[in-house]
């Protein structure tokens, strides 16, 4: 019995996240009040206090499940292919036309804005992503082009990424978020380095 009750509460909580996630990602933070992830996930308000205390608690659940799914996807995409840093620069521009990359650039703003539980999730979470960034390009290309530092790279390629994605969201009529895609990663591309035996750059 109290097994059946803890699979019941999981996926309560799962419900709500998702149901939560889908509004971050379309809307932002203000897009996801209490009554519209209840009427999303067919549970009622009181749920959301009972499972995430308020609603800055279900948004630091939606920033872990995001930064969850967007490291899951890129460890992936890195096990497809030969290593190298092209392998990187072409899984990380995939993941910027994901729910999750969506996720990052709604609540950067947010997160930046105010000190709250949120801001601190935000940043723990982009720190983890940074430094496997930083530790991939460390392992698999031991020396990038002009001496960058593989932390600098990453720093980099990350704010390239959200910038696309905030400027595609301030001006989606004018931003081809495709093809700013398809510029940037041939620019990364040609000026990292593969690892021998690594992907070549494309471009």
């Amino acid at each position: 019995m109290a097994r059946r009750q803890q699979e019941i509460s999981e996926e309560t909580r799962r419900r709500l996240v998702e149901a939560a996630f889908e509004l971050v990602a379309d809307g932002g933070a203000a897009a996801m009040s209490i009554q519209a992830v209840a009427n999303g996930s067919g549970i009622s308000r009181g749920s959301v206090a009972w499972h995430f205390g308020s609603k800055d608690g279900l948004l630091v659940a939606v920033v872990e499940e995001a930064f969850r799914r967007g490291t899951e996807f890129l460890e992936a995409r890195l096990a497809e292919g030969p290593p190298g840093a092209a392998a990187l620069t072409a899984a990380n521009f995939a993941l910027m036309s994901r729910p999750e990359a969506r996720i990052y650039a709604t609540l950067l703003l947010d997160a930046v804005s105010r000190e709250s539980a949120v801001g601190r999730a935000y940043a723990g979470q982009y720190v983890a992503l940074r430094r496997m960034y930083a530790d991939y390009l460390r392992e698999v290309t031991p020396s990038v082009t002009d001496g960058l530092d593989p932390d600098a790279v990453a720093v980099a390629m990350l704010g390239t990424s959200l910038g696309i994605n905030l400027q595609h969201r301030l001006d989606p009529a004018a931003v081809d978020r495709a093809e700013a895609v398809r510029a940037v990663e041939t620019i990364y591309s040609r000026a990292l380095p593969t690892a021998p035996g690594g992907a070549a750059p494309r471009g």
